[in-house]
């Protein structure tokens, strides 16, 4: 009953968020009591399914309520106590607004049965959206999966658009001059004055939660007061192993690092081994030292030391070959395939690609409410992820016609 390895308060890295209190509490989902944490549980599967990772990352929030409900046992009540104190959960008196802040500023789906209605007026880009919120439903056989909901239009929701946008600056979740996105507070690094706070803390380690924003100051969800800015996150990147279909790993490259990623990278620095994660054909295949990962600036840089050859792969599937010893700058849509049955792919959700490479985003929703024009073209962000190849629908990523590695996996096996 601890699936702590999916849980995260990193708001740049989460690929989900729960409203816990509304999954608990929610009979539908199977148990005979008014509460049961399994809910949640199975919830956790759901999306790691609907994901296609099974290490998939939710942000999960609570009201208070939950944590003293006597519906609960013991045991589950001391396991949500639990991961507030390891910061894994946070807990709020409500959480409503702060999960609409987390749809809206992080761009986070969120898993909830709630329809936010008191919240129309201030977020006028909840009625009848389509992108930002899932449902959790139990089928016949009482196996829970999550699906794509659409938010309720009541017949009021069309204010002036003036309104709208009063509204949302009021709220402190968007900037005319940011184009609506609040990257300016995940970029930062904060500090909470109380002592042990378990999101903002000195000894929190790792990632760090999205903060909230309140009369022109960022202040700490949990504590209410101001918060300290420490200085600039160093950018970073996240990268995820996709093998034989499935995401099976996912490491963090930062700003200024270098990492040597292979079979079993036999160098003195920081290197990633994929072995555990490989399939027997890819093992065959993938030298020990592989290829060299290098993030300048906001530069993402690839360089082939393997035997057998590097291949950057494109948005339509079109694959271009790495000389040895050979680099190129990874640009939007592009993976990185070692064999045909092993890539590397960029997570989405920390920075997003033009034709030079990764750059801050320059335009957001109009009015707060993303246009179908920007949704169609919007490039994925740290706040705005965009559609990753393989995920949700069971797909794959493509693979080239014609001969592939499989084909030649009688070639030299790396051993450099």
């Amino acid at each position: 009953m601890r699936p702590d390895h999916r849980l995260t308060l990193d708001a740049s890295t989460a690929d989900f968020a729960v409203d816990v209190a509304n999954i608990v509490r929610n009979t539908a989902l199977g148990g005979s009591r008014g509460a049961e944490l399994r809910r949640l549980l199975h919830v956790l599967d759901a999306l790691a399914a609907f994901h296609r990772d099974d290490a998939v990352q939710v942000y999960c929030v609570t009201d208070r309520s939950l944590m003293t409900d006597e519906r609960l046992t013991a045991a589950e009540r001391e396991t949500l106590g639990s991961w507030s104190s390891d910061g894994l959960l946070e807990v709020l008196p409500v959480a409503d607004d702060r999960l609409v802040e987390l749809a809206s500023a992080a761009r986070l789906r969120v898993v909830t049965d709630d329809n936010f209605l008191d919240y129309y007026r201030e977020h006028p880009w909840l009625p009848g959206d389509r992108q930002h919120f899932l449902r959790a439903v139990a089928g016949p056989d009482g196996t829970v999966h999550v699906r794509p909901r659409i938010m309720p239009e009541p017949e009021d929701w069309q204010i002036s658009r003036k309104e709208e946008e009063s509204a949302l600056l009021a709220a402190g979740l968007y900037d005319r001059r940011l184009g609506g996105a609040r990257q300016d507070l995940l970029l930062r690094h904060w500090l909470c004055p109380e002592p042990g706070c378990p999101l903002f803390g000195p000894s929190r380690g790792g990632g760090q939660p999205c903060p909230t924003r309140r009369g022109g100051t960022v202040r700490c969800p949990t504590h209410g007061v101001a918060l300290k800015d420490t200085g600039a996150r160093p950018h970073q990147v996240q990268l995820k192993v996709r093998s034989e279909g499935e995401v099976r790993h996912r490491f963090l490259l930062v700003e200024g690092q270098t990492l040597t990623v292979g079979r079993a990278p036999t160098v003195a620095g920081d290197a990633v081994p994929l072995a555990a994660h490989l399939g027997e054909a890819a093992l065959q295949w993938i030298s020990r030292n592989h290829l060299v990962l290098e993030l300048a600036g906001r530069s993402l840089t690839v360089r082939d030391i393997s035997a057998n050859g590097t291949r950057i792969r494109g948005p339509r599937g079109e694959d271009v070959r790495l000389p040895p010893q050979g680099t190129r700058r990874l640009r939007r849509g592009e993976s990185i395939v070692l064999h045909d049955t092993a890539f590397l792919e960029l997570s989405g959700r920390n920075f997003f690609f033009d034709d030079n490479g990764v750059r801050a985003p320059q335009e957001g929703p109009e009015g707060g409410r993303p246009t179908a024009a920007a949704r169609e073209t919007a490039h994925p962000t740290m706040l705005a992820p965009g559609p990753e190849r393989g995920r949700g629908a069971g797909g794959t990523p493509g693979r080239r016609a014609g001969g592939g590695q499989n084909q030649r996996s009688r070639g030299k096996r790396g051993r450099r």
